[in-house]
């Protein structure tokens, strides 16, 4: 009986061998190639976690220490995937508003009420003379209308969907409160 041929043999043995650890070495690559790949992009379709105080705003710059006034947005540019935060929702609408080159998967605010994250598109804002937010914009997100509503009827202002609020910052009629008090003193 040939040795070679059942794979007893010295020579058939290593033979097996080698085809094995190849195919094994190639199986550690490509998980190693793809764990490689993936380390740079964000892989999270929901808000992310926010470091009060070390993360900064991608629209400003200033370091996020309000919650309940940050707002997240997940954003394409080509096939770049980035999750960027917000210190207000004001500077979340000036970056989308001038956005063009990347598509917005999902856009996120704190609930003023409960600070828990919510879809901005779902929520309903407040703009308020007197609400002190991180840039001054005034502007507050609330999971229910009725709670918008209260704050209303509480300080003035008024009710808005995220579609007014963007619709502002693109035409410019969004401005910071401290920026329209200066021109209402003009």
């Amino acid at each position: 009986m040939d040795r070679a041929a059942v794979g007893c043999g010295r020579r058939g043995f290593f033979a097996n061998e080698s085809a094995l650890i190849r195919a094994f070495a190639i199986a550690v690559s490509a998980v190693a190639l793809a764990g490689a790949s993936a380390c740079g992009r964000p892989v999270s379709s929901g808000p992310p976690e926010l470091r009060l105080g070390v993360d900064a705003c991608d629209g400003c710059g200033m370091a996020i220490s309000e919650p309940r006034y940050a707002a997240a947005v997940l954003a394409e540019d080509g096939p770049e995937r980035k999750v960027l935060k917000f210190d207000d929702v004001g500077c979340l609408a000036r970056w989308e508003a001038g956005a063009q080159s990347s598509t917005v998967r999902g856009r996120w605010v704190h609930d003023r009420t409960s600070g828990a994250w919510i879809v901005a598109a779902t929520a309903t804002y407040v703009q308020a003379r007197d609400l002190i937010t991180p840039m001054g914009s005034a502007l507050a997100a609330f999971a229910t209308r009725s709670d918008a509503e209260a704050l209303v009827a509480e300080r003035g202002g008024e009710v808005l969907s995220w579609d007014a609020i963007l619709a502002r910052a693109r035409d410019g009629s969004l401005k910071a409160e401290a920026e329209a008090q200066r021109e209402e003193a003009r």
